[in-house]
């Protein structure tokens, strides 16, 4: 019952997925990145996500307008969330997460507790709750946007019934590789390839130079709460060449009337600008 009155409360409250996974499925994240310490109670992750319409890339995708596609949800649907599972008696942790690699950034407050400030990665979340899986360019992937979402997390005490893993596969990985031949500051590394283990889900990727990926100026945002941290790259050559890709291959449920890319795209590399 449940289960059923969330999936509609996040249907009208503007959200279109939304996957749920036992707090057991995060027993490989070290102690700064579990929601239990964040929780100690938690029995479940909820993770959400929200379309990013394919509109917000259509400037960047001319080369006209600067917009930044959110990584992250907007604050408001995770409050409206954990306050779905308070309003019926069970506690609810909207995360907002900040960067990984901020961590440590604070002093224990226990000698058994551990440094502030926790935060659980979004992708790993998104893949353990069953909503899709991490492509090629270490983008999360769903098989109906693609990359083109926002995600959030609620760690919740009330016990859902789970969400299975995806078993699909959105990217073709190396029969595509679409990102690593837009990237024009060869960032993305086709030939020194990591496999990303999340339960008994494997997904091969290819290894990134953030740095490089810092300087990019082909719609790379820089992570607002951290300096160091992995950049924000939904807009960015890479991601965009991906999307079409995935459009035109029909590899995603989405469909469009018109093609997502109609002209050669355009690179600029680092001294170009």
């Amino acid at each position: 019952m449940l289960k059923d009155e969330l999936a509609l409360f996040v249907k009208e409250a503007g959200l279109d997925l939304v996957g749920i996974a036992p707090i057991e499925r995060f027993k490989d994240l070290p102690p700064e990145r579990h929601p239990s310490s964040i929780f100690p109670e938690a029995k479940t992750v909820v993770v959400l996500a929200q379309e990013i319409p394919r509109g917000t890339f259509r400037g960047i995708e001319e080369g006209t307008l600067w917009t930044r596609a959110p990584r992250k949800l907007a604050p408001r649907y995770v409050y409206s969330v954990a306050r779905f599972l308070e309003d019926r008696g069970w506690e609810g942790v909207p995360l907002l997460p900040i960067s990984p690699e901020r961590w440590p950034d604070g002093i224990p407050v226990s000698k058994t507790g551990i440094a502030p400030n926790v935060s659980t990665p979004l992708e790993y979340a998104a893949v353990a709750a069953g909503l899709g899986e991490i492509g090629f360019c270490r983008i999360f992937l769903t098989p109906q946007f693609g990359p083109r979402q926002s995600l959030g997390i609620v760690i919740t005490d009330a016990p859902i019934e789970e969400d299975p893993l995806f078993n699909g596969m959105v990217c073709d990985r190396k029969d595509c590789l679409e990102c690593v031949n837009n990237c024009p500051l060869n960032a993305i590394d086709k030939e020194d390839v990591e496999t990303i283990t999340i339960l008994e889900k494997q997904m091969e990727c290819g290894r990134i130079n953030f740095k490089a990926c810092r300087l990019c100026p082909n719609g790379v945002y820089l992570d607002e709460s951290w300096k160091e941290s992995v950049p924000n790259r939904l807009t960015a050559s890479c991601v965009r060449a991906c999307i079409a890709h995935l459009e035109t291959t029909e590899r995603i449920t989405k469909r469009y009337n018109t093609p997502f890319r109609v002209r050669e795209s355009w690179k600029l590399g680092i001294f170009d600008v």
